[in-house]
């Protein structure tokens, strides 16, 4: 699948192209800021994944159909291997793609908060109480939002699942833009991790957490050295699972540390 994506500075910069793909509910404009800095240097390209945002819709939703669209991606927006920068989602995507024979596509690898692991995380309710939202009876992002409220207590998650609502041009109506279908039937894909994935890749990898979040767990460092020999890790103070949204300068320069290394 071709994925929708924007693109930020000179295609022809020196220092080459830089993806950076969103997680679950995500979309490539989560990432704007981050990739504007990051344009003065870089040509940027911030994607859409599958299901998500502009890119189309697809009932296959594991980790191998999502690698292999960011495979096509880069061959269509670089002429040589990438920085590639996924987060949660798109951070296992990404490590699915650099375990794949696709793997020259990628020169460095950088990981968001998120581990090569099987989790439990559900997330069934939110699923749930989104595929309840009358739209007949909203016609406002807010009103959306109030919707919500019977199923997500966190204002700030009941925020980022309203960022998925698309207005009809023509009638006006809104609309999911995320398919909710294919998500809840694949969501132990999305939260497992897949057994096809267990080759190493050799080159530099940086995994970046939020202090305050438990998805980058010590105890699994062993089990990510052993698919990422190059694994570094590190910690931004202050954040959770969030980390590019909650602490955007502390981010953007650790990706600059480690992109100017």
């Amino acid at each position: 699948m071709k994925l929708a994506h924007y693109a930020f500075g000179e295609e022809n910069r020196d220092n080459g192209t830089l993806v950076i793909l969103h997680g679950l509910f995500g979309q490539a404009r989560n990432w704007t800021a981050i990739a504007r800095r990051l344009a003065e240097k870089y040509h940027v390209i911030t994607a859409d994944l599958r299901n998500h945002g502009r890119s189309g819709w697809d009932a296959n939703m594991t980790y191998p159909a999502m690698a292999s669209d960011i495979a096509e991606l880069i061959r269509d927006v670089a002429n040589g291997p990438v920085h590639l920068i996924g987060h949660s989602m798109g951070g296992k995507a990404s490590m699915v793609l650099t375990l794949s024979q696709d793997a020259d596509l990628v020169a460095d690898l950088v990981v968001v908060d998120i581990a090569p692991v099987t989790y439990d995380h559900d997330y069934t309710g939110y699923i749930s109480v989104m595929k309840s939202v009358d739209f007949d009876a909203v016609s406002r992002r807010a009103e959306v939002e109030d919707a919500l409220a019977s199923g997500v207590s966190e204002k700030g998650v009941r925020q980022f699942l309203a960022q998925n609502v698309a207005t009809d041009k023509e009638t006006g109506k809104m609309s999911w833009q995320v398919n909710i279908d294919a998500m809840a039937n694949h969501l132990s894909d999305i939260t497992g991790w897949p057994e096809t994935a267990n080759g190493s890749f050799d080159r530099d990898v940086l995994f970046i957490s939020g202090a305050n979040s438990h998805y980058v767990d010590p105890k699994d460092r062993d089990h990510i050295k052993s698919l990422f020999p190059k694994a570094a890790f590190t910690s931004i103070k202050g954040a959770g699972h969030w980390v590019h949204a909650e602490k955007p300068d502390a981010v953007l320069l650790t990706l600059s540390a480690f992109l100017n290394r």
